[in-house]
């Protein structure tokens, strides 16, 4: 049964769709452009199955239910390797990604152009399918030890063929039978001794630091401050702030504070009916509501982001309803 098909054109969009499964999602488009993705979620009685596809590459982080496990993969085309990264880790090769069953939370990092579908599954369950099996002690090995697993053939193709026919399919299949088929071939992933893996690591202090200023961040997006505030406020130094955003997110933690602003901004923009709601009339109403007090520099650095100045934004929005019609 499909619970959701839903427009991502902002990674405040995202964060919104994601509540029901990570209520604290943080969500950072690292490339430029305008973000057009879509978000589809599943349930299958035994999980739920998310898809998520987007054309800009993104950095997200959460915290993790402690009853589900959680496994993502890319079932799009990515032509370059080592673009995916788990637990701050790069995946070398395709695979299953950010299963461990001690992690309490999660970080990845997508390439654009992916289609990242993510099983949610109940540790039990799994621990009981487990019991059905014979020699299932490399599987429990790997979920405790690791957090990345190649897709080895030949069951890696079975389990993304079955991923790729539910998805596809006009009519998804939500039977007992389909859920049984999709986790045995899950669990033929992790029992194939070809398979590579990479193990779970502690992270790094830059990498944690550089996390929880982007959710700290993401939850006082109007609130101002210096590298030397941020750091008191986190109890992190200036140097962990600025190595992590540089590592991960390819910018300063001001940077990332302003990037994480304009994603507000345009997503206002995309969406009249809240800008109404929140009394905001215009382009420069908007901007200084996210903090922005020049309206030279805002869209100088708006343009930068995606292409386009924000008035264009507004007006290509504005049109799109328009058209539309009423339904």
């Amino acid at each position: 049964m499909q619970l959701l098909d839903a427009t991502v054109r902002s990674c405040a969009d995202l964060q919104e769709l994601f509540k029901p499964i990570s209520s604290d999602l943080a969500a950072l488009q690292l490339s430029n452009g305008p973000l057009d993705g879509r978000l589809r979620i599943y349930s299958l009685g035994a999980f739920r199955l998310t898809l998520l596809e987007i054309n800009q590459s993104l950095f997200i982080s959460g915290t993790r239910r402690p009853k589900p496990c959680t496994l993502a993969l890319d079932l799009g085309n990515t032509t370059e390797l080592g673009e995916t990264r788990a637990q701050g880790i790069q995946m070398p090769w395709k695979g299953l990604m950010g299963y461990n069953f001690q992690l309490r939370d999660f970080d990845l990092q997508l390439p654009a152009h992916c289609k990242v579908a993510t099983l949610i599954i109940s540790k039990d369950h799994l621990l009981e399918r487990l019991t059905r099996r014979r020699q299932s002690n490399l599987i429990l090995e790997r979920w405790e030890k690791t957090n990345q697993l190649e897709l080895q053939e030949p069951s890696g193709s079975v389990f993304q063929q079955q991923l790729h026919a539910f998805v596809n399919a006009p009519n998804q299949d939500t039977s007992p039978d389909a859920a049984d088929c999709l986790i045995t071939a899950l669990l033929d992933c992790f029992d194939n001794q070809n398979a590579e893996t990479r193990p779970i690591a502690k992270r790094q202090i830059r990498h944690q630091a550089a996390i929880e200023l982007l959710h700290w961040c993401q939850q006082n997006p109007q609130q101002s401050m210096t590298i030397d505030e941020m750091s008191q406020v986190l109890f992190q130094s200036r140097t962990s702030l600025f190595k992590g955003c540089q590592e991960h997110f390819g910018r300063t933690p001001l940077e990332l504070q302003r990037s994480i602003r304009l994603d507000l901004v345009r997503q206002l923009l995309l969406n009249p009916e809240r800008c109404q709601r929140l009394e905001l009339e215009g382009v420069g109403a908007i901007a200084a509501k996210l903090g922005f007090q020049s309206r030279s520099h805002f869209a100088r650095r708006y343009e930068q982001r995606y292409g386009e100045l924000p008035q264009d934004t507004l007006h290509q929005n504005r049109s799109r309803d328009h058209n539309a019609g009423p339904s």
